[in-house]
């Protein structure tokens, strides 16, 4: 009767599980790193260190945690807890950015009528509302398994941001740059306010487009003649102030046949212009430059009463249009300028809701919203026989980004930086002295600072930062150093409410006061808040500025990145950033962009609390986080199956290790495939090492994967089993491989300790015979360095080569059904001639997992790898311990088992 001989193998458990049940271990994990105070423990350690600071750019507090927040929070996440462990002091405080439209809205939402409160009551329900969102998505980072105290934040809305804000803002008036103007800006009717360039996204909507004949009154010779414009905003018709012509461009005076008018238009654009029209021909009765045109007066096409000009402009050009601009002061860029340098002052009739004011003074007009004006001057137009043809196009126009809906642009006084004195030195700043990833994208950053003239910084909400500035009884503005640095003094004493509720003696010096002076209302762009960050850090937490990196999504260029470098050196001369790195935004599967309409946003906690918050971490290593990334059930049910692979493996390697002390047991003598194994292993980590340093996240996804798959499972861990099952506890072979896992487990702890936090926590304290540090977290990088000569790497790399040609007859012989499995085959190999070497390498049968290995010499070809191998089965006696297959056996075992056994 057969023994059983399970039991005297050394299949050992551990108590690292196999399943991994994330959902339920993790929240568990996190609130033992919180209770016990790891980060804050892990600074100290590292507090002679030098210090590597990554600087949180802050999420709005509005809503939970989007899938975009948590790619952003747990990339971050891997720099921090790599440079914690890798020779570094790096701190790292999250921020929130907490004032503005979109929480007055929430607020408001909530039933509260804010004409009803006074000013403060309002401004604490914004606070109370705030705050009540950072805990949320504190919450929600917390779960992802962020490296930060939590406690330890920077909020825009604490009275010592603020103050540290506006003393930002006291250098700028000190330097002369603030500065009221009427200036057309970016208005955005929905949210009654003015918008930074960042907060403009570009649509596509449908717009009437219209040709208008303005009638000449002077400076044409000629019966009927009119000058053509075209317009993709008709509401603006009743603000044209100029027509502007180039003083480059030819135009023509056409006769349409059948009609006694005639019209100027471009030489150029005449026949595109006669064919959208209409005009089934014309005649060309006269050309000249644009220079001819300037004077010229012509009736007003909406007021009878009045008359305009051509005037030249550079802008002008011929390729659309009718090449005259209809020229509205109060609505455009362009259009301004060649206003004010004309004399004139820019007119705008409308109010901040968009409607037409009194200063329209056409009853048709007044009230109307801007865009219901469109049908209304149209039909007016055309009863007067000036709308020569109105079209609807598609394009590309401005929108807000919160409300969604289109902004215009509107001549209204606001408060501005000037940068065109501080421009050269923001871009030589920038150009010798921060470095981006991508490399192009300083570029981009370059341009868009070069691009700015005027930052416009006011907005007209009452929750915010408050504006420093006063009118005295002619209303005229007064921005004065000595005058805001005293406010400042009182704001710092009794609160940004205050400046809401007192009277403006009490924030002016004594001389000023009892003049009917009053106070500015309008509040810092958000931008200016956010942009403050860098400087709030050094000033609050004593963090030394340029940090080392910032890393948000690649909208951040005209948004925080621009603000942040542009306050910075205005402040002191210094960059806010030493390194730039840029993400894409994340879309679903198919690559399509997340949109609750649609349905098909990724919830990140979620995701967290089904799969686990690390499976959510490897994706986000797994992707090309310079692009925009995809992600869905599917992706994550692969990332999930890599994840797998690495558990298992580990498990396997915590198994095996249960009876080894790292003290007692180490081998220092190692065989030749165990010293190219740890060669592999310094190799790779190395090389992990490298992509972490740079970034390179899913570079590293990729080796970790590669190194588990083929180094590890198809490798060492594969023929191994063997010897690990099989030999006898403490002999010297077991304990050597054992050495080379244990090291193999070190090296997966250390690179993967940044991505999948929560597992290594759980692999660290299911490691047996050593001595437990609180968390695994606390420690560095252990020094792994077993790299071998080339002689031995490149004699076991062609042992691996001959192994591709092993299993390569293996399989073919399963599939011939001469042998079911590779320990039953007897191999013959014929070796080419500079491979004889191969022979002399002990136990290669072991290496290879077959029975027997036989050399032959016989003429190899070159389609093999190494050397010729044929397969025939193993005939013998199957040993019913270890499975193997020989001659002759001792009672039921083989020799090797009997000696272990006895």
């Amino acid at each position: 009767m057969e023994k059983n001989y399970k039991d005297t193998l050394l299949i050992q458990q551990t108590n690292f599980d196999m399943k991994a049940d994330l959902k339920t271990k993790e929240p568990n994990i996190e609130a033992k790193w919180l209770q016990e105070d790891i980060y804050n423990e892990k600074l100290k350690l590292n507090s002679d260190k030098p210090k590597f600071v990554l600087h949180d750019g802050p999420p709005y507090a509005n809503g939970n945690i989007h899938v975009g927040h948590s790619l952003n929070k747990i990339l971050k996440d891997f720099i921090v807890r790599w440079k914690n462990s890798t020779g570094y002091n790096s701190p790292y405080i999250m921020g929130w950015d907490t004032h503005g439209l979109p929480i007055e809205t929430a607020v408001t939402k909530t039933g509260v009528d804010r004409k009803s409160l006074s000013p403060s009551a309002f401004r604490d329900l914004c606070k109370e509302y705030a705050l009540g969102q950072v805990e949320i998505q504190s919450n929600g980072f917390k779960r992802l398994g962020i490296f930060t105290d939590y406690d330890k934040k920077y909020i825009t809305l604490t009275p010592e941001y603020e103050v540290t804000q506006l003393k930002v803002f006291a250098k700028m008036v000190e330097k002369g740059l603030v500065y009221r103007d009427l200036k057309p800006i970016y208005w955005s009717p929905s949210s009654e306010s003015a918008l930074a360039e960042a907060e403009i996204e570009y649509a596509e909507i449908k717009s009437p487009t219209i040709f208008v004949a303005c009638p000449v009154v002077e400076g044409i010779q000629g019966e009927n003649v009119s000058l053509v414009i075209w317009t993709t905003t008709p509401w603006t018709i009743p603000a044209n102030q100029l027509i502007c012509a180039g003083s480059e461009i030819e135009y023509v005076l056409v006769k349409p046949n059948g009609m006694d008018k005639r019209f100027v238009i471009a030489k150029e654009l005449v026949s595109g212009v006669a064919e959208t029209i209409g005009w089934e021909g014309y005649e060309v009765e006269k050309e000249f430059f644009g220079t001819d045109l300037e004077g010229v007066v012509y009736k007003h096409p909406w007021y009878d009463n009045k008359t305009g000009k051509v005037v030249l402009g550079d802008h002008v050009t011929s390729e659309a249009g009718t090449g005259l601009v209809h020229t509205a002061g109060g609505f455009g860029e362009d259009d301004f300028r060649v206003v004010v340098e004309n004399g004139m002052k820019a007119f705008a009739p409308l109010d901040d809701q968009g409607k037409f004011d009194v200063t329209v003074e056409d009853e048709r007009l007044e009230g109307l919203f801007y865009e219901d004006a469109n049908k209304v001057i149209g039909m007016a137009l055309e009863e007067k026989g000036y709308l020569l043809k109105l079209k609807f196009v598609k394009h590309s126009y401005p929108h807000d980004w919160r409300t969604k809906k289109p902004v215009i642009y509107r001549a209204t006084h606001q408060w501005f930086v000037s940068l065109d004195s501080v421009k050269p030195e923001i871009d030589k700043v920038i150009e010798t002295s921060v470095t981006t990833n991508p490399s192009w994208s300083k570029e981009r950053l370059r341009n868009i600072i070069k691009d700015r003239n005027d930052w416009t910084i006011s907005r007209q909400r009452l929750w915010g930062v408050p504006i420093i500035a006063f009118y005295d009884n002619k209303k005229q503005a007064i921005l004065e150093k000595e005058i805001v640095e005293y406010a400042i003094q009182v704001i710092e004493k009794k609160g940004t409410n205050a400046w809401f509720e007192l009277e403006a003696d009490e924030f002016l010096p004594e001389q000023y006061r009892g003049q009917g002076w009053t106070k500015e209302t309008d509040i810092l762009d958000v931008w200016f808040d956010s942009g403050t960050s860098n400087i709030v850090m050094q000033e609050n937490f004593g963090l030394q500025r340029p940090f080392d990196v910032y890393l948000e999504g690649n909208d951040q260029y005209r948004g925080w990145f621009n603000s942040s470098m542009i306050n910075s050196v205005i402040f002191d001369g210094k960059p806010a950033y030493k390194q730039l790195l840029t993400h894409g935004m994340t879309n679903d599967e198919k690559g399509k962009k997340m949109s609750k309409s649609i349905g098909n946003t990724v919830d990140p906690l979620s995701i967290a609390n089904d799969l686990g918050s690390d499976i959510l971490r490897l994706w986000v290593c797994s992707t090309d986080f310079t692009d925009d990334q995809r992600i869905g059930k599917e992706i994550l049910k692969q990332v999930s199956e890599s994840y797998r692979k690495i558990r298992n493996t580990i498990r396997f390697i915590l198994s095996n290790l249960v009876d080894f002390d790292p003290v007692a047991n180490y081998q220092k003598v190692l065989e030749e495939v165990d010293e190219f194994a740890l060669h592999n292993l310094t190799k790779t980590k190395n090389s992990f090492k490298v992509m972490f340093d740079n970034y390179n996240f899913n570079g590293a996804f990729k080796l970790i994967n590669n190194y588990v798959i083929n180094d590890l499972s198809s490798f060492y861990l594969d023929f191994i089993k063997d010897i690990i099952y099989v030999e006898k506890q403490d002999s010297t072979r077991r304990r050597q491989v054992q050495t080379v896992m244990y090291e193999q487990l070190w090296m997966l702890i250390d690179i993967l300790r940044p991505i999948i936090p929560h597992t290594i926590e759980e692999v660290y304290q299911s490691i047996t015979n050593i001595k437990h540090e609180k968390s695994v977290h606390l420690l560095d990088l252990k020094t792994q360095n077993f790299l071998q000569g080339d002689d031995l790497v490149d004699r076991w790399n062609t042992v691996l080569d001959l192994r591709d040609d092993v299993n390569e007859a293996l399989e073919k012989a399963r599939n011939e059904k001469i042998i079911k499995k590779g320990f039953e085959a007897k191999i013959s190999i014929s070796l080419k001639p500079e491979f004889k070497f191969i022979e002399q390498i002990k136990d290669l049968h072991q290496v290879l997992i077959v029975n027997s290995i036989e050399f032959v010499d016989n003429q190899v070809s070159n389609d093999v790898k190494v050397g010729f191998v044929s397969v025939e089965q193993k005939l013998g006696e199957k040993c019913q311990r270890c499975w193997g297959i020989f001659d002759n056996l001792i009672e039921d075992i083989c020799q090797r088992c009997y000696d272990v056994i006895n």
